[in-house]
């Protein structure tokens, strides 16, 4: 399909349809307004990478054919735009479950339940992480009590 300022302003028109969205509701989940996405669609528009990302975010899990459309419109894919996991990280290694395991337990641990109550809700957190573009270290130093002396010096 040929990129141009039409097929991405059918884009637009496409996700409201498959997410069952009126313009006024697809300009809220895109952070513009409903008479932005009118002129959009009406008088087309280019598709700016973030953008396509949003739209291929928003409509992936009903319609992953369109959302991989979305993507290679602004030359990339699904996996690129960190929409959906890389296929080699689906299968993790053995090796890498335990580890991974190791982790569970240690939250477990923290929490005084099994780590069957907890692995969705880790996985869940890690997840946003990873959408979000935080890195490991960027989350244990946002989670990293600070100590109270400094937390009293730092709020003078």
């Amino acid at each position: 399909m040929p990129s141009s300022p039409w097929v991405h302003a059918n884009f637009l028109t496409r996700v409201g349809d498959a997410l069952l969205l009126t313009q006024g509701q697809l300009g809220e989940k895109l952070g513009v307004s409903r008479r932005t996405v009118n002129r959009w669609v009406s008088r087309g528009f280019e598709l700016a990478p973030f953008q396509a990302r949003e739209l291929a975010q928003l409509v992936h899990r009903v319609d992953a054919a369109l959302a991989a459309e979305i993507a290679a419109a602004v030359g990339s894919n699904l996996e690129a735009m960190g929409v959906v996991a890389p296929a080699h990280a689906a299968q993790a290694s053995d090796a890498n479950r335990r580890r991974v395991d190791t982790v569970v337990c240690a939250a477990a641990e923290a929490l005084d339940l099994s780590p069957r109550a907890v692995r969705p809700a880790l996985l869940a957190a890690f997840r946003r992480a990873r959408e979000t573009g935080l890195t490991l270290g960027d989350v244990e130093a946002a989670l990293t009590p600070v100590a109270t002396a400094e937390r009293a010096e730092s709020e003078r």
